[in-house]
């Protein structure tokens, strides 16, 4: 038997999460390898978990709704995945691949069907993956998975950008801000970008923005005036931020709403003021949710992405945590803005 160690929800917290209680580490459960029934399905050995912003509103009771199930508590808890697969009974999957989606967050695991409709989620079937171009395998649950489809998806249909128009993304130094700066200059935008050190502001400098500010020292108001307006704003933090931006919008702006970190451990929404201005803009403020345009432009991602990425016309920052025992330490990281690039949660060094 071999010890099968698994990520538990603990506690609901108030606020922000507790580093040491609200996730912790269960090395309770054993598997045998060799001989667990996998029911027509496949066994597979988890590499790397991504860490993301949503996984906060996941930590709630399990009667409150949101826009996807809460993680009930004392069970295993579950995300954006990378895993090799070990055993199979299924012709579409075999022993040595590997696959990405939606996973429990253990060592081990058993997939009865290669549909993440087990999970209860719909839209997240696992993938088997082709990596061509011999990328790091945990570059699936960043830039090559959800958050770098969801930039990328992001500044088609839902943004309509076009070349010269001005395009302002907060969070700029996240796992979907640094790659949104990257793909909006490759489609000739001009990039206003934010975020909250002077080392991530020479960091998306880098990237190529054009004018990069720390919000905790800069007035984002002022800096959106002086270099605005805004034709497309891509919102990842909410709040004052969101109320600045609308407050700097051309006309015919579109305005992402992407995810609002500002808000996630706040029991008290902040109440945007001047919603009203959407109107003398005749601006759109549209939701992004990632798995509503995969069918459309999956394929697309798959063929271009990994391909520059390899080639070097796209950077990716990340920030790795490794072993489960980061758990806390990096949840915690990623909602008060102390990581780079994408959070990344790593289970074995090599994992080419």
């Amino acid at each position: 038997m071999t010890t099968n160690p698994r990520i538990i929800f603990n506690e609901i917290p108030h606020g922000l999460p507790n580093p040491q209680t609200s996730l912790i580490v269960d090395n309770t459960l054993s598997i045998d390898l060799d001989n667990v029934p996998l029911q027509g399905g496949i066994l597979v050995k988890a590499l790397a978990f991504s860490l993301d912003p949503y996984m906060r509103n996941r930590m709630r009771p399990v009667d409150i709704q949101g826009d996807i199930d809460a993680f009930p508590l004392g069970e295993t808890i579950n995300g954006f995945s990378v895993a090799v697969v070990l055993r199979s009974e299924t012709p579409l999957v075999q022993a040595g691949q590997h696959v990405y989606g939606f996973m429990n967050y253990q060592r081990y695991s058993v997939i009865p069907s290669i549909d993440a409709a087990v999970l209860g989620l719909k839209g997240l079937s696992l993938q088997v993956l082709d990596n061509k171009y011999n990328l790091p395998w945990r570059y699936y649950v960043g830039i090559l998975g959800m958050t770098g489809q969801t930039a990328y998806y992001g500044l088609k249909d839902i943004s309509n950008p076009k070349p010269g128009e001005t395009l302002y993304v907060s969070a700029a130094c996240g796992a979907v801000g640094h790659l949104v700066v990257q793909l909006a200059k490759a489609q000739g935008l001009k990039v206003i970008a934010s975020c909250g050190s002077d080392q991530k502001v020479s960091l998306v400098k880098s990237l190529g923005a054009d004018h990069v500010f720390n919000y905790k020292t800069a007035d984002t108001a002022a800096e959106l005036k002086a270099h605005g307006p805004i034709d497309i704003y891509f919102d990842l933090v909410g709040g004052p931020t969101l109320e600045a931006a609308i407050d700097n919008l051309a006309c015919n702006a579109r305005i992402i709403i992407c995810g609002m970190i500002s808000q996630y451990n706040s029991d008290k929404a902040y109440g945007v003021r001047n919603l009203w201005l959407l109107n003398r803009y005749r601006a759109r403020m549209q939701g992004l949710v990632v798995i509503d345009w995969a069918d459309k432009y999956l394929e697309e991602f798959h063929d271009t992405v990994p391909r520059d990425l390899a080639a070097g016309k796209l950077k990716y920052l990340e920030h790795v945590y490794h072993g489960m025992d980061k758990i806390g330490e990096a949840l915690v990281d990623l909602l008060v803005g102390n990581n780079v690039g994408k959070s990344v949660l790593v289970l074995e060094d090599d994992v080419l």
